[in-house]
């Protein structure tokens, strides 16, 4: 059976956000199906196992470096980790004792370099996924906020210097990265890449009264919006829709759920909940661990997904919100931009418009 190792900048179980629910349903199916054995690798925070073994899958964890410190600190910003702004020096150390037939890394920065520098003198293929949020990239479509992708394309791109060079395979979540990308590599190493999601699971009807559990009205549309709270995600944009709805008596609930990626963009959410004294029409719920019966019944519960991204859509959540038959609002960011086809399958606004 061959041996697969899928490395991420986290593996937080109680952080869950989309890209590890991606990382790990392909872990879990592949090792289930018997078609390999995955294992995984991440960053590790503090209180977190070092290894630890979930549905046949082993979870590794490495204490990270950075430019700053040898340990993760409060110097070291949660964003950081994020792009993978550090190298795990154990990780070569582990690799040199086993050989993996393939090794596929999610994200960009210091973190991808190494991974693929090691694949390359170890003479293991490697594969690298590229998502516009690894960019922080602006779809022009979009028009947000007058960013001018070409240039901040370039930026990021140096960031990753030639791991994506000498990576033999590139995916890419969505077709603008992957258009920018091919004006440097070719075509040749990339590949089109959206991930998909279990339907039967979000549509199959859930057994948790997702309203009761958290004490929504029934008489209230519910607004849901999944993903990190962080500026990127852009959440507060939607606290002026939940005013101007209800000024105009369409009684609604914005309900957002994910974990605080940026705890400066979190507390500055929490703060104006309060003073536009919304706090009876807002529930935040700080991310819910993988298989909670909830993130599904949050889906059937709601009316209406909202996902005003400014970088990057998630195409998970925009599938698993059609596979629980609920319409979608999104940003024409990222992979919702490819998945989305406006006024047809959903409705595409640019980011800083979903209050218009």
């Amino acid at each position: 059976m061959k041996e697969i190792l899928l490395v991420l900048p986290r593996f937080n179980r109680q952080k869950y956000d989309g890209l590890t629910d991606q990382v790990w349903n392909i872990a879990r199916r592949l090792t289930a199906s018997g078609q390999a054995q995955c294992f995984i690798a991440a960053v590790r925070s503090k209180g977190e196992a070092a290894m630890e073994v979930v549905g046949n899958v082993q979870i590794c964890r490495f204490s990270p470096e950075c430019r700053c410190c040898k340990w993760i600190c409060r110097t070291c910003r949660s964003e950081d980790i994020d792009a993978g702004n550090y190298t795990l020096p154990g990780l070569e150390v582990a690799l040199s004792r086993k050989q993996f037939d393939l090794i596929h890394v999610f994200g960009s920065g210091r973190l991808c370099a190494q991974v693929v520098d090691i694949a390359r003198r170890r003479n293991i293929p490697c594969a690298v996924s590229c998502r516009s949020e690894d960019f922080r990239l602006t779809n022009p479509r979009s028009g947000a906020g007058g960013i001018e992708p070409g240039n901040n394309f370039a930026r990021r791109y140096r960031d990753y210097g030639d791991s994506l060079k000498n990576a033999n395979r590139i995916l890419c979540s969505d077709h603008y990265v992957r258009r920018l990308l091919a004006e440097r590599l070719g075509d040749r190493p990339l590949t089109y890449w959206q991930p998909g999601v279990d339907y039967e699971h979000f549509a199959k009807l859930s057994k948790v009264d997702f309203r009761q559990f958290y004490q929504i009205p029934q008489s209230r549309m519910i607004i849901l919006s999944v993903g990190r709270v962080s500026e990127e995600r852009n959440q507060k944009i939607l606290l002026d829709i939940v005013g101007i709805l209800n000024k105009r008596r369409w009684s609604c609930q914005l309900v957002v759920i994910g974990w605080e990626a940026s705890a400066k963009y979190a507390a500055e959410f929490k703060k104006e909940v309060n003073e536009r004294k919304l706090s009876e029409m807002v529930t935040f719920i700080p991310g819910l661990p993988p298989g909670d019966e909830c993130f599904r019944a949050a889906y059937q519960a709601a009316s209406l997904v909202m996902l005003p991204s400014l970088c990057d859509v998630s195409g998970s959540a925009v599938l698993e919100a059609w596979a629980a038959g609920v319409p979608v609002i999104a940003a024409p960011v990222g992979s919702g931009g490819d998945l989305i086809e406006d006024e047809v399958s959903g409705k595409l606004i640019t980011p800083f418009d979903f209050h218009s």
